[in-house]
């Protein structure tokens, strides 16, 4: 409302024009260019419907309208007037990409891929559209193929950091931490201050092994932003895997000092806490993890996992039991429940021969 009021005249002065003058199409596009600057969006919709009520071929009142739309997720109705468009201008290389990324949201992968080719066809030096093609292969687990498009992008400018980064990214996937580090270290060049690529970068060095670089940019992720609750729990996992367990303990706790309503850092921690044979405050953990996250099944099947250890085969069965229900077609989780009853019951039945022949 803020932008409103102080645009409240220009308001005024558009729509006067329109009640004027209401076959000019420019003052529709125009106000419709205001609300969308204020975030009026159920507004500028009403305004471009307008307009195409009276020219329903009005190109830009499709595209304008189909991005409102694409914007507040409804996507059916972008990939519908985005169709719309082009029936109009069938040679817009921004509509066949903006089509494409409706259609991507709606995971309608093979359409989307047809029209970011035909955005590409149109226009074959936009690093946009080669980016959008490679986050669709990627989508897809197609990774060679979304380098490939990711290595086109960035070569339109390969100091962009969106783009190194996003290469990095892909090069993770397929486990080649060389490069990913090369082009993560490129992006935190052109943007020193972005977090995730620093803690993507810290990642990447301490899957190499090289955990000293890893501390390093681990360290500077948190400088950055000292509530980033996944930089911690990446650094104890590094140091995890570098053997240095109570170091860990304690990024686990720092992590919950940051975001105590988050349950990462208990499980882990707990996870930790089992592999030391810790069952007593390892259930401790689970159960506050529980707490905060009671929806969650493999935190129960964790908290069940840790009940068959310490033989208490009854928690068990309420643990997994709790897992079944949030859960009930998962095969693997229902064959844990059955069996540890089973167990159960085999147990049982071996106590009560064992005292009847005591007798």
């Amino acid at each position: 409302m803020e932008f409103y009021e102080h645009n409240k005249k220009l308001f005024e002065e558009l729509r006067e024009r329109i009640d004027k003058n209401p076959d000019n199409t420019e003052n529709y596009l125009l106000l419709g260019k205001l609300y969308v600057m204020g975030v009026m969006y159920d507004e500028a919709i009403e305004i471009y419907d307008l307009l195409l009520q009276k020219d329903p071929l009005n190109i830009q009142a499709l595209i304008n309208s189909g991005s409102i739309y694409f914007f507040k997720k409804d996507y059916e109705k972008a990939v519908n007037l985005f169709t719309r468009a082009l029936e109009t201008d069938s040679a817009n290389a921004s509509c066949y990409y903006n089509l494409g990324n409706a259609y991507a949201e709606l995971k309608n992968y093979n359409h989307a891929m047809q029209s970011y080719k035909k955005a590409l066809a149109l226009d074959t030096k936009n690093p946009e559209i080669y980016t959008a093609i490679a986050l669709l292969h990627q989508d897809l687990n197609e990774f060679p193929d979304a380098i490939a498009n990711f290595q086109k992008a960035l070569a339109f400018n390969p100091d962009d950091a969106e783009a190194n980064n996003n290469l990095g990214c892909a090069f993770v996937k397929i486990k080649m931490y060389e490069e990913a580090v090369y082009h993560f270290k490129k992006a935190i060049e052109a943007d020193p201050q972005n977090p995730k690529t620093v803690l993507c970068c810290a990642n990447a060095y301490s899957a190499l092994k090289q955990y000293e670089n890893a501390e390093k940019y681990f360290e500077k992720t948190i400088e950055i932003d000292p509530k980033y609750y996944n930089a911690y729990i990446c650094k104890a996992i590094s140091l995890c895997d570098e053997g240095k367990i109570n170091e860990a303990y304690e990024v686990y706790d720092k992590a919950t000092e940051v975001d105590p309503a988050r349950t990462n850092a208990y499980v882990l921690k707990a996870n930790l806490k089992v592999s030391d044979r810790e069952f007593a405050e390892a259930l401790k953990l689970y159960k506050k993890a529980i707490e905060i996250e009671p929806n969650s099944p493999k935190i129960y099947i964790h908290a069940g996992n840790t009940c068959v250890l310490t033989h208490d085969l009854i928690g068990a069965i309420k643990d997994y039991k709790k897992a079944v229900g949030l859960l009930p077609d998962d095969d693997e989780i229902k064959l844990l429940y059955y069996d540890t009853i089973r167990d159960y019951i085999n147990e049982k039945s071996k106590k009560e021969q064992s005292s009847e022949f005591t007798q």
